[in-house]
């Protein structure tokens, strides 16, 4: 699949339930992690509803969704502008390479700057080179050490 495939972005649909679902479970695989179907359900609730500063996006290529993005957009502390969260991005096996998560990445961006947000920012893990290629081109890579305190 090359770069000019890739047909549009566009807001989650009701009829994207089963497509997001089986690119969520391959998204949580990845990331050797499970979550119980409640979990599951509320997301896609939260982003189809949608919820106060939920987006979730779908990429669509060759006339199938390919890729979806979640992201989170909230108030922050060093300016009235919000700033949005790219909380998770994933594109199929078969689609990387293609345009996919770039594009994603840059409807985003261009939604922020039409609504005037601070900054998009997300993270990946240091071990994620195919994600880190492209992101390296896209942004700058802070060095900020993530804490996680489980609650």
């Amino acid at each position: 699949m090359s770069a000019q495939k890739i047909v549009r972005i566009r807001p989650f649909a009701a009829a994207d339930h089963d497509v997001w679902s089986g690119m969520w479970s391959a998204y949580l695989a990845f990331y050797e992690t499970a979550l119980p179907p409640e979990t599951t359900a509320d997301t896609w609730a939260r982003f189809l509803r949608p919820a106060p500063g939920h987006i979730g996006l779908i990429a669509e290529g060759e006339g199938r969704p390919i890729g979806f993005a979640h992201a989170l957009l909230h108030p922050g502390t060093w300016s009235p502008k919000p700033v949005c969260y790219l909380e998770d991005l994933f594109v199929r096996e078969e689609a990387r390479g293609a345009g996919a998560g770039r594009a994603l990445i840059g409807a985003l961006a261009e939604r922020g700057r039409a609504e005037g947000w601070l900054r998009l920012y997300w993270q990946t893990d240091t071990g994620n080179k195919t994600a880190r290629a492209l992101y390296d081109k896209l942004a700058k890579s802070r060095n900020w050490v993530r804490y996680d305190l489980e609650l």
